[in-house]
């Protein structure tokens, strides 16, 4: 009787088992980092912006005590209103940080025209112990988003 109440069980547990859903949090995850790494490779093969931008990109770098310089990338200003924005900077320098983003790990932004404030800012820190001055550094930066129902990519390229 114990022998035949202990299999029971075991198929109980293991009928449950396969009931359950797949674990979708893994899932995005994967899909998340899977398009990070896609928009990293394709930003490293541009060299020009993209002409037709509907919003304003500004780069700003702070030398931080210590050794360390932080550059923002500001994106704002839009034409018109855009939503489901996805964006990731990248650089030439070596650094152990990843690269910063917003709307791939977290819900896609949206930017609307004539409301303040509105903007996305990207923010990452690079080595560096010299002075601002003489700081070197090409950023790249890729920007997805949807206008009228079309998806659209765009690139910011500057040198400082």
């Amino acid at each position: 009787m114990k022998k035949v109440v202990l299999i029971l069980l075991i198929f109980i547990c293991l009928s449950f088992t396969l009931l359950l859903p797949k674990n979708t949090k893994d899932e995005n995850v994967e899909k998340e980092k899977n398009e990070y790494i896609k928009y990293v490779k394709k930003l490293k093969e541009v060299e020009k912006t993209s002409k037709d931008l509907p919003f304003d990109v500004e780069t700003k770098y702070d030398k931080l005590t210590g050794n360390e310089i932080r550059y923002q990338i500001i994106i704002d200003n839009p034409k018109y209103e855009i939503t489901n924005v996805k964006t990731v900077a990248i650089h030439n320098k070596n650094t152990d940080d990843i690269f910063p983003s917003a709307g791939i790990f977290e819900k896609p932004m949206k930017l609307s025209k004539d409301k303040k404030p509105e903007g996305i800012i990207l923010v990452g820190y690079i080595p560096y112990n010299g002075s601002i001055k003489n700081f070197k550094c090409k950023i790249k930066v890729i920007i997805e988003y949807k206008y009228e129902n079309k998806v659209y990519t765009r690139y910011y390229v500057t040198k400082k």
